[in-house]
């Protein structure tokens, strides 16, 4: 006599199996963090508003959509973080575009794969009783210099571009922690500065608006905030780099869309002093110089714009020579 309740368990049991069989497969499939590939970007410099647009587009879980576990890590200068980038230690760099080709033409095996803004926002001030209307008033004047700063790799090519005696000019360098309060504290006349970034903190600090020159009005008009990849990465990871710059897009939109809450996704991630309103003005500044080509995604990069720039980069010396054109750039991961 087979009593009910085994009957029941001859029933049950190859259900049970299958329905475990069938859970097992579903976690199987399911996105685990850790299948994630890990992607580090590094910015050149610390943090500042300009780079919100990525902490929010990590914020909103936009990398993590794309099967991304990125880190962001701060730099102390382009040239380093793109030592750092050839030699494969990091994966991307986000950092200005100039440096990048400075970088191709000096032999590093490295490309910009998106451009976001094509003028490189990037000035020189002085405070109101310091003369500053033309770059011939640089000279005579103290500037600070730092060792991986822009500007200061670029300051020869300026003066040569606007028939600036650099001889003239007063160089100091120092570590760029201290230019700041040096200038602040009239120690030294100019300092360079992204528009974007450090000069809507330091009128803050100071009071005051200061004089500026656009280095971009007085005819040096380079590629501004770029991601950068290693040749051997792009190669191996073309999927991986498609997904980031997807991403990164959307998190460039949002902040058009939004500012504040572009600085309010970065100081989750940013223990700082700097105040939400200043980073909020950075972020738009960003944004407000982003490029735009109808018809084609955020990120583009336009062939003119490139030769233009490389070519003012020769005339000037930045560069010494100019290579093929596809070595500095490529659109082929913008999907």
């Amino acid at each position: 006599m087979i009593h009910r309740w085994t009957r029941t368990a001859r029933m049950i049991g190859p259900l049970l199996v299958l329905v475990l069989a069938v859970s097992g497969l579903a976690g199987c499939s399911a996105p685990k963090a850790s299948q994630h590939t890990k992607v580090t970007v590094r910015f050149t410099w610390k943090n500042k508003g300009e780079y919100a647009p990525l902490y929010l587009a990590l914020d909103k879980g936009y990398y993590a959509a794309e099967g991304l576990d990125v880190t962001f890590a701060e730099g102390s200068g382009a040239q380093t973080a793109l030592k750092l980038l050839a030699n494969g230690q990091d994966q991307v760099v986000y950092g200005p575009a100039v440096a990048g080709a400075q970088a191709v033409s000096s032999g590093l095996p490295v490309k910009v794969i998106a451009l976001y803004t094509p003028r490189v926002p990037m000035g020189v001030i002085s405070f109101p009783d310091v003369k500053l209307q033309t770059p011939k008033d640089l000279e005579g004047k103290k500037i600070a210099t730092s060792v991986g700063e822009t500007f200061t790799d670029l300051l020869p090519s300026f003066c040569k571009l606007n028939n600036v005696d650099l001889n003239k000019i007063t160089r100091v360098q120092m570590d760029n922690s201290a230019r700041t309060a040096q200038f602040l504290n009239h120690k030294i006349d100019v300092m360079s500065v992204y528009l974007n970034n450090e000069l809507p903190e330091l009128e803050k600090t100071a009071g005051v608006k200061f004089n500026v020159l656009n280095i971009a009005d007085w005819g040096m008009n380079l590629p501004g905030a770029a991601l950068i990849s290693s040749n051997d990465y792009i190669k191996n990871n073309p999927k991986v780099l498609e997904g980031l710059l997807r991403a990164t897009a959307k998190g460039f939109a949002d902040a058009q869309k939004n500012p504040e809450e572009a600085a309010t996704a970065m100081l989750k991630y940013w223990q700082t002093t700097v105040d939400k309103g200043i980073i909020t003005q950075q972020v738009k500044a960003t944004v407000d110089a982003l490029g735009n080509y109808p018809g084609q995604p955020l990120g583009y990069q336009d062939q003119d714009l490139w030769t233009k720039a490389l070519n003012l980069m020769v005339d000037t010396g930045a560069i010494k020579e100019k290579k093929d054109i596809s070595d500095y750039y490529t659109n082929s991961l913008l999907k």
